[in-house]
C-alpha cells in the first residue's frame, strides 16, 4: 500500500463514499442482466458483478440491490441472461441506462433461454435457469445455471475507477 493512503477504520466504521471508491479500484467487466416480465417486456440493468461460480454444474452469479426497480421481475423470473458488453459496444450503454421504459428501444436483442433478452454481438453471452436466489445485505446473489453461452471474437468492454477501457493482457 502506498505511504500517501491512509488506511480506512474498521468494518463497522467504514465511511460509504470511501468504501465505494475503494472497489472502484477493482477492474471489471460491463455485462448486462436481463430477463422477461410476466406481461412479456424485457427487463434489465447494467451489472459489474458477474463471476463464474462452478464448473460442474456451470455456474455463475451477479447480485441486484434490493432497491432496484427491477428486482420483482428478476427474483420472479426462472431464467436469465446474461450479456458482456465488447468493447465496440461502449455507446450502447447511454441506451441501456435509459428509463427502463424505453430501454430496450433500438437495442439488437435475440430470446435466450426462457425468452430472456441476449444483447446482439456481445463479447459473451450466458443464458441462465435460475439455480438459486441468496440474500446478503442490501443485495440478492442470483446464482444461475447456464444452460446455453456463446463468446464472440471482440474483447470485453472494461471499468475501472468511473471510467470505461479496453481489457489489455501482458504476455
Amino acid at each position: 500500500m502506498s505511504a500517501a493512503r491512509a488506511l480506512q477504520p474498521a468494518a463497522g466504521d467504514i465511511q460509504r463514499a470511501s468504501y465505494r471508491h475503494a472497489l472502484g479500484r477493482i477492474p471489471t467487466g460491463v455485462a448486462f442482466a436481463a430477463a422477461r416480465a410476466p406481461d412479456g417486456s424485457p427487463v434489465g440493468l447494467l451489472i459489474n458483478s458477474f463471476t463464474s461460480v462452478s464448473m460442474d454444474p456451470p455456474l455463475v452469479s451477479w447480485c441486484l440491490a434490493l432497491t432496484a426497480r427491477s428486482a420483482p421481475v428478476f427474483t420472479r423470473a426462472t431464467h436469465f441472461a446474461i450479456s458482456v458488453l465488447a468493447e465496440n459496444q461502449q455507446t450502447l450503454i447511454v441506451a441501456l441506462k435509459r428509463p427502463a421504459e424505453d430501454r430496450f428501444s433500438g437495442v439488437p436483442i435475440r430470446g435466450g433461454a426462457g425468452d430472456a433478452p441476449v444483447l446482439e454481438a456481445a463479447a459473451a453471452a450466458f443464458e441462465c435457469r435460475v439455480f438459486s436466489i441468496n440474500r446478503a445485505g442490501d443485495h440478492d446473489i442470483f446464482i444461475g445455471e447456464v444452460t446455453s453461452f456463446e463468446s464472440g471474437a471482440d474483447e470485453p468492454l472494461a471499468y475501472l475507477g468511473g471510467r470505461f477501457g479496453q481489457v489489455r493482457v501482458f504476455a
